[in-house]
């Protein structure tokens, strides 16, 4: 059983501290990005929880994290809600039915499904609770792992936790949940006099208009946000927030690691440009007003802004029509010889990012 552990930790001196968050299975990214921002074990290193499902090496992933923390002291892994759901799944008897559905609707490829696939297990022939116990027995010890790790850990400079804390000054007594599934912390706050670093929410979420995974410094509450999408965002990346102290105090950095195809404009393209609007969680059903061969004109419901939409990024559901993921109406002007990056490519027509910007560009002005 998971239960709620605060550590603190005083670092004294000058120091450098990478954060990093939601990586989701996502080993060859997370490896990456330590690779690129340069990591030692002089560094401090805090994974900010949910490390696993909604990927492909949650296993591999797990033994990844433990073998870094056998190389250094100064490596510190965090609960997620994703780390207490799977626990609760695997462990709990009454939820070998739900274990069946999260399998079958949502985990597919997650550590549970692994396990499925190196025991050939038949979901359709073997029994839930069997099922279960086979998943259980298999996992032991990385299921030891996730019921070690500690819900919080605060320095003298910062607090790291997944979700969020509750806006009072004894923010250590509440329930799990809200250390693990807070929704509204970037809006309600905090009382500490210390900088919150979490996850959880994808940034994206945060940006009105635009498509943007970056890091979101709110200094007014004293939040920073840092989860990229990983595994979550049709559009992504991975964020390491790099803390460095020395004489002068804090310093805040990002590295981002997005593998996206790389390609050249071989031709200008200049379009006007016009208000831009977002399609973004959790108000993705629309109402299709105009449909055309390549975009259809569309009111989101929720919000009512009117734009157009590719038709790839539409899909109907019990007779209502959804965009798939965050969405972004925008057309974008580049240059040739510039280099852009390359979300997708959709009939006559490239969803693209251009300076931190998401739009389109018609595939014609590509360099293949």
């Amino acid at each position: 059983m998971i239960e709620i552990k605060h550590e603190k930790l005083n670092i004294k001196g000058k120091y450098r501290c990478i954060v990093i968050s939601d990586i989701h299975s996502h080993l060859e990214r997370f490896q990456q990005i330590l690779k690129e921002v340069d990591y030692t074990t002089n560094d401090y290193l805090i994974i900010n929880g949910d490390f696993v499902e909604k990927g492909t090496q949650a296993i591999e992933t797990v033994h990844y994290l433990q073998y870094l923390q056998q190389q250094s002291k100064r490596v510190y892994v965090l609960l997620g809600n994703c780390e207490y759901a799977l626990d609760a799944l695997i462990n709990e008897d009454r939820l070998c039915q739900e274990m069946l559905h999260y399998l079958r609707k949502i985990g597919k490829s997650g550590m549970i499904d692994q396990i499925v696939f190196q025991k050939h297990l038949d979901l359709k022939k073997e029994n839930p609770k069997f099922l279960q116990k086979i998943v259980r027995d298999s996992l032991k010890n990385e299921l030891t792992y996730l019921q070690s790790l500690p819900t919080s850990l605060e320095t003298n400079d910062f607090l790291c936790i997944h979700a969020g804390i509750e806006k009072k000054k004894n923010w250590q007594d509440a329930p799990l949940s809200s250390f693990i599934e807070k929704r509204d912390f970037q809006k309600v706050g905090h009382c500490l006099d210390k900088y919150v670093i979490v996850g959880h929410l994808p940034t994206s979420n945060f940006y009105k208009n635009q498509i943007n995974n970056d890091i979101c410094f709110d200094e007014d509450k004293k939040i920073i946000s840092i989860d990229g999408g990983t595994g979550v965002k049709f559009i992504s990346q991975l964020n390491a927030l790099i803390i460095e102290k020395d004489d002068q105090g804090l310093h805040f950095k990002q590295h981002e690691v997005q593998p996206l195809p790389v390609y050249q404009i071989k031709k200008d393209y200049f379009v006007e440009k016009k208000e831009i609007h977002k399609v973004a969680w959790p108000h993705f059903e629309i109402e299709i007003l105009e449909k055309k061969d390549e975009f259809s004109l569309c009111r989101v419901l929720d919000k009512n802004d009117i734009l157009w939409i590719k038709n790839e990024f539409i899909y109907e559901k019990k007779k209502h029509y959804y965009c798939l993921d965050d969405y972004i109406d925008a057309f974008l002007s580049v240059k040739k010889g510039e280099l852009i990056k390359v979300v997708g490519i959709y009939h006559n027509w490239a969803y693209i990012k251009y300076k931190n910007e998401i739009g389109w560009i018609p595939i014609k002005i590509l360099d293949e």
